[in-house]
């Protein structure tokens, strides 16, 4: 099943996540024997309704078992917050997806 996991190109301070994004990718290599990593633009609104637009890199693989990797993707996403200024982070396993605050 579809593991994804999205991480903005740059942190909510302007600083480059580039070596964040790397790390990502050898995590879901090695959980899962590879990634398709790929370029998007993000959009979400704050509370005030302000839209904002950020330069994502959506990493992607594939998973056997669901709940493993809904573990481990949220131990990732967990790992990301405590590296960034980031205020969430999206991922989705097998469909279902989830915002780890």
């Amino acid at each position: 099943m579809k593991t994804e996991i999205i991480i903005p190109k740059n942190d909510n301070d302007g600083s480059d996540n580039g070596a964040l994004i790397e790390t990502t990718i050898a995590s879901m290599c090695s959980l899962y024997g590879g990634a398709t990593v790929y370029a998007a633009q993000g959009y979400w609104s704050n509370e005030a309704g302000r839209l904002f637009r950020d330069d994502v890199a959506v990493i992607v693989s594939a998973a056997t078992d669901k709940a493993a990797a809904q573990k481990e993707l949220r131990a990732l996403a967990r790992d990301i917050l405590n590296a960034t200024d980031q205020e969430a982070v999206f991922l989705s396993v097998g469909g279902d997806a989830e915002i780890i605050e």
